[in-house]
């Protein structure tokens, strides 16, 4: 299975509608998901791991620590 499109609202640190389009790798073996600390970079695998899973990477959030704290309830 390989991640094609990823979209995440209010989830971690992305209130608005945040797209990643994988398309563009998909013949690529490996790629790399870098930025500065505190940007989302975990959040991204951790939307990933709910989707299929309903937990995050490594179950060290829980559901309420995960979304985003100014999205409207």
């Amino acid at each position: 299975m390989r991640p094609l499109r990823l979209s995440l609202t209010a989830f971690g640190p992305f209130l608005e509608n945040q797209v990643v389009d994988l398309r563009g790798f998909r013949y690529s073996r490996l790629f790399l998901i870098h930025g500065p600390v505190g940007s989302g970079k975990t959040f991204l695998l951790d939307g990933i791991c709910f989707a299929l899973y309903g937990r995050s990477s490594g179950g060290e959030r829980d559901r309420q620590g995960m979304r985003n704290l100014s999205a409207p309830s």
